[in-house]
């Protein structure tokens, strides 16, 4: 099968190869999914639609095969009506507790530019093209920080987290909480958050429990994204949708993290790729040398993920 775009029809191909995604996909819902608010991004917005309410997976699936998400949410968050638009008339009920790793938090990360002749460039340019590059080592070391949190979380305050990585360059650690736990105000998430980022043990040996232990092993506190912590009403992305800012899945890590295009894109086939830009990109271990205005066969998850960064665009598909 081959489809075939022009310029103006790049996200009716992008949404198109989604949709066929979400016509088979798995979603990892909550059993109390009628108490969460539910948002998405469509295609070609900045905006989320939001106040969503569903009582079933299949009620949730018929909605976002007639509306495709670049993006796809539901709440940490129980309400009593989630689908209130007003905040405070929602009724919180309370919420899990999360955490976020994000690969520009935690590595030194390489940011290219691009100006519109295609040629990269170290000065700024108007309506420049910049692309912020990934390493393997560079994802896998923000993935043993995601398990140091887990254990931390276990060993320290006898929760189970699991861990879910974003389906871009970061992972999502969360803990599904009840009790006293979902009912944690935002202060209260605050020195959670503080513990993780900047422990202060009085003493420290290598004997000793918790942050004193650790801290003599020479493990040091953890950059997270403090906000999503302290934030009792934060969306979160569903596991087995698709992240619209590269095209790979948010999944569960349940054992070790695979780097690799064959895990984390759904997608098989080939593509014709037209770039933007002139340069050599290393995704996967692989080498692509792009020349603007040059069509490239490339896979098709690779292809998505150069248009989704705004390098080209996916000319044709094939499968």
């Amino acid at each position: 099968m081959q489809i075939s775009t022009s310029r103006q029809e790049l996200s009716n191909l992008i949404r198109l190869l989604f949709k066929e995604y979400y016509e088979n996909a798995e979603l990892e819902l909550p059993e109390d999914m009628e108490l969460r608010e539910f948002a998405y991004q469509p295609f070609n917005s900045e905006t989320y639609v939001r106040h969503l309410s569903f009582s079933s997976p299949q009620e949730l699936k018929q909605y976002i095969l007639k509306n495709v998400p670049l993006h796809l949410y539901y709440s940490s968050a129980r309400y009593q009506l989630p689908s209130a638009e007003d905040m405070d008339k929602k009724g919180w009920l309370g919420s899990d507790l999360l955490f976020d790793l994000d690969a520009d938090e935690i590595c030194n990360l390489r940011i290219r530019r691009f100006c519109q002749d295609g040629y990269e460039t170290l000065t700024n340019c108007e309506n420049a093209i910049e692309y912020v590059e990934i390493t393997k080592e560079c994802i896998m070391d923000v993935y043993q920080k995601a398990l140091l949190i887990k254990d931390i979380l276990k060993e320290d305050f006898g929760l189970n987290a699991r861990i879910y990585f974003s389906g871009n360059r970061g992972f999502h650690i969360r803990v599904e909480c009840h009790g006293e736990c979902a009912q944690l105000d935002s202060d209260d998430r605050k020195e959670i958050a503080d513990y993780f980022v900047s422990p202060k043990p009085k003493y420290i040996h290598e004997e000793n429990p918790g942050w004193s232990g650790r801290i003599a092993k020479g493990i040091e506190g953890i950059n997270i994204d403090t906000q999503v912590t302290i934030d009792t009403r934060r969306l979160v992305r569903i596991p087995g949708s698709l992240n619209g800012k590269a095209g790979f899945k948010v999944f569960e890590v349940k054992k070790d993290f695979d780097y690799s295009l064959s895990s984390l894109s759904p997608f098989s086939g080939d593509c014709a790729f037209l770039p933007y830009v002139n340069g050599e990109f290393t995704l996967f271990d692989e080498k692509y040398t792009l020349k603007k205005d040059t069509p490239i066969k490339l896979p098709i998850g690779v292809g998505i993920y150069l248009t989704l960064k705004g390098l080209g665009k996916v000319k044709s598909y094939v499968r």
